[in-house]
């Protein structure tokens, strides 16, 4: 009887491919953005860097040991927060030139 190999997936090998291919999802979004339509507006770029940091989030949950995945985690709802105060200064600027 011949003895056969049997591969087994690496542990988190698909959810690490499948968060890769998010990411990459998101960055040719703002690529095209970026390219074609310039005039999008700061709010829907703003929205797409809040999925950015959630796909890193997610791949940092996956590559990194648990004291690194607290930090990264940190890191990223500071990111959201100074992306919510970006939008409200944005909100208060269109506000005051519409008035």
């Amino acid at each position: 009887m011949a003895a056969e190999i049997i591969e087994f997936p690496e542990r988190g090998r698909d959810r690490l491919v499948s968060s890769i291919a998010r990411l990459e999802t998101i960055v040719g979004e703002v690529e095209r953005i970026v390219a074609d339509e310039p005039e999008a507006g700061v709010d829907r770029l703003l929205a797409i860097m809040e999925r950015m940091g959630d796909q890193l989030v997610d791949l940092a949950s996956l590559v990194l040991d648990e004291g690194s995945k607290l930090q990264a985690q940190k890191a990223f709802i500071s990111l959201s927060d100074k992306i919510a105060e970006t939008r409200l200064a944005f909100e208060q600027v269109e506000d005051r030139t519409r008035t």
